[in-house]
């Protein structure tokens, strides 16, 4: 993960074909993230125009938004077969990599950074 000292958001996704959908047709303040199928994708790119998203595999929660997990995977790719085929592949176990990764991860309404300059309600 190329920047695990960002403050997260996600939404949660019912269907792959909206996680494609989000990740390819939607430009997304670099904090955004998806979390579909016990997932966290998560925004990780440099630019808004170039997004990038890390595959973290959930391990434990620490404290109010902490998330140990694991890095399984990478999405640097606006192609929606190329984006399908990774996410179906980590979903089967075919991880990519194996990193360590300890991140802050809040639900969007409560949300507010930076990145994104949202303010809670």
């Amino acid at each position: 993960m190329k920047h695990p000292d960002r403050i997260f958001s996600y939404m949660e996704l019912e269907s792959e074909d909206e996680l494609v959908k989000a990740m390819t047709e939607h430009t997304w303040p670099l904090c955004y993230g998806f979390y579909h199928d016990d997932l966290l994708y998560l925004g990780d790119g440099d630019s808004e125009e170039a997004q990038e998203y890390s595959v973290v595999r959930i391990e434990r929660t620490e404290g109010h938004h902490g998330i140990v997990g694991t890095e399984v995977g990478r999405i640097a790719s606006r192609n929606k077969d190329e984006v399908r085929r990774i996410i179906q592949d980590v979903k089967a176990g075919v991880h990519s990599m194996s990193n360590p990764v300890k991140v802050q991860v809040e639900p969007k309404w409560h949300h507010s950074c930076q990145l994104c300059r949202l303010e809670e309600d």
